[in-house]
């Protein structure tokens, strides 16, 4: 029988390459499988169709029984939440429920996929000139502009420094389904994620704050040194918050169905403020504020939890479900009704690759959790 200590081993050395965005070209010597068992689960971990076929095949398995043994043994303190163990710990659940718990393939029938039509999240925005003309940019439009280009990915505005009287603006709208990148005229580097908004200058003007605002979404801030342009801060703005630094990396998230503005800071500092308060965040420090009292609440964070989404993972650590389908909603650009209340704050921790459909992903938290969902006319209702 397979020593279930070597299975964790080996998902836990998958999944550090995974982390690292690196292929998994080997696994090292366990002496658990032999090499054409290994070549197998390599195949079968990063193949989509098998991927799909089997977290399908786990509707005869009995998901909530087997997840709490499988806790059992993975042996994780409740309070700890690091998103490389939860990366670990779902793909073990992968290699374990498939390899131990579902190894009669004599008396399975793969089931029928039905085509629900949701489709993932893409790279695609609409850019607004000065005059008012809107571009539409994603992977079948390329656009070249005055000191402006932009590709299937990303706009990028040419670094200049010039001497001008009158700013000229520019709108980035990403929809729902989509995220796009932009690098301003002063080499800072923005993602947006889905259903934001970006306004900005075409150029800066020397000598004053380099400002931009996010009118509503989430944003993924590099921010060119303020070194680098004679000592002028970069200053960002969102419809109840300012944030002023010299060059720092950071990420915000003002959505306007959501009544809480936060702010994580990766590396630098940062002044949040607004009308009444002021504080100053350092690294792993994140910033609620509450638009109904105007105040600030500090708190040290895990800072990939928060900023994951821009390489293309979600990453939730003991999420509320209510939390992850607003996530979910706006990647996909799926409605999505929790019709059972008490649903709502069930918690879930894992790491999910963003370019996957939402049924392997709905498939997943379904495997850590007593839901149960449905989807029609690409409507997700979860029971």
């Amino acid at each position: 029988m397979i020593n279930f200590n070597k299975i964790i081993l080996l998902s836990k050395q998958i999944a550090a390459s995974l982390l690292k965005d690196e292929k998994v070209e080997s696994l090292e010597p366990l002496d658990l499988f032999s090499q054409e068992e290994k070549d197998n689960i390599l195949k079968r971990l990063t193949d989509n169709t098998e991927i799909e076929s089997r977290l399908q095949s786990k509707i005869e398995i009995d998901k909530k029984k087997d997840w709490e043994s499988l806790k059992s043994k993975l042996h994780v303190p409740k309070k700890t939440y690091y998103w490389q163990y939860a990366t670990a710990a779902s793909i073990a659940l992968i290699v374990a429920l498939t390899f131990l718990l579902n190894n009669n393939d004599d008396d399975y029938t793969e089931p029928v996929l039905v085509d629900t039509k949701i489709e993932i999240g893409t790279d695609k925005a609409v850019l607004t000139l000065a005059d008012g003309t809107t571009v539409l940019l994603d992977s079948t439009n390329v656009y070249q502009g005055k000191n402006v280009k932009g590709n299937g990915k990303e706009v990028i505005y040419e670094i200049a420094e010039q001497n001008i009287d009158e700013l000229e603006f520019n709108y980035l709208t990403v929809p729902r389904g989509g995220q796009y990148h932009v690098k301003l005229s002063d080499g800072t580097e923005v993602w947006l994620n889905s259903e934001s908004q970006l306004k900005y200058p075409v150029s800066f003007i020397r000598g004053n704050p380099r400002e931009v605002e996010l009118v509503y979404g989430e944003a993924y801030f590099e921010v060119s040194k303020s070194s680098k342009h004679n000592g002028d801060a970069f200053t960002l703005k969102t419809n109840a918050q300012s944030l002023t630094v010299l060059g720092t990396i950071f990420n915000v998230k003002a959505y306007k169905d959501e009544t809480e503005i936060i702010t994580t800071l990766v590396e630098g500092s940062v002044s949040v403020s607004n009308t009444i308060n002021e504080v100053i965040l350092k690294p792993k420090q994140q910033s609620k504020l509450t638009q109904a009292n105007n105040d600030f609440e500090i708190a040290t964070v895990e800072v990939e939890d928060y900023i994951s989404w821009h390489r293309g993972v979600f990453s939730f650590a003991n999420k509320p479900l209510k939390d992850i389908m607003k996530v979910l909603s706006r990647w996909y650009d799926v409605g999505i009704l929790i019709a059972n209340e008490d649903m709502e704050n069930i918690a879930f921790t894992g790491v999910l690759n963003k370019q996957q459909s939402i049924e392997n992903i709905l498939e997943i938290i379904k495997s850590t959790n007593n839901m149960n969902y449905k989807i029609e006319n690409e409507y997700i209702i979860i029971e």
